[in-house]
């Protein structure tokens, strides 16, 4: 099935999808953070997983005029990514930062389902990670390994540079924090 449906994707258009995706995906979230946080607040029966979300959540700023500035920044850092992946794909460059990047959107559509597990319920962002954000990473890896660009070496040696771009991302959340009141 996967191959019918390189069949209609080249390499760039692969590659160009990630923001689009990533746009479709965290305007879901904005939309939806300031209902989902006040659906919450006031429940009394909340897990320790339950609180402990909605916690990280007011810190990293829990209303859509926050989300959005870190949307913005998390964009530009995906958006420039994008660009040197695709034109330097040309000339053979690598796929390093590009993966590492999809690496932690996977991450995020996992934390995704875990808490609509755990809220038992709709969280935002969940629909989109569930029908485009995840499909279009699987796709993503399935095309770049038939391909030849990416490899079992590159995914592990792209984790700890995931793991550095966490902070990076975080940057964000303050700047939304610090920006919006």
């Amino acid at each position: 099935m996967l191959e019918t449906f390189l069949q209609f994707f080249d390499l760039h258009t692969v590659i160009w999808l990630f923001p689009i995706i990533f746009i479709f995906h965290d305007l879901e979230e904005i939309i939806t953070i300031e209902s989902s946080m006040s659906k919450y607040k006031y429940s009394s029966q909340k897990s320790p997983f339950i609180e402990l979300t909605l916690k990280m959540r007011r810190k990293l700023g829990s209303t859509a005029a926050q989300l959005s500035v870190s949307a913005t920044w998390i964009l530009l850092i995906i958006s420039f990514t994008t660009l040197m992946t695709a034109h330097f794909s040309l000339n053979g460059g690598g796929f390093l930062l590009y993966t590492a990047i999809l690496n932690l959107f996977i991450l995020q559509a996992t934390m995704h389902i875990v808490q609509s597990i755990f809220f038992k319920g709709y969280t935002p962002g969940i629909i989109t990670a569930l029908f485009l954000l995840i499909p279009y990473c699987l796709i993503a890896y399935y095309s770049f390994f038939e391909r030849g660009l990416i490899d079992g070496h590159l995914i592990f040696a792209s984790i700890p540079v995931s793991l550095l771009m966490i902070p990076i991302f975080l940057v964000g959340n303050l700047l939304g924090r610090c920006f919006i009141h």
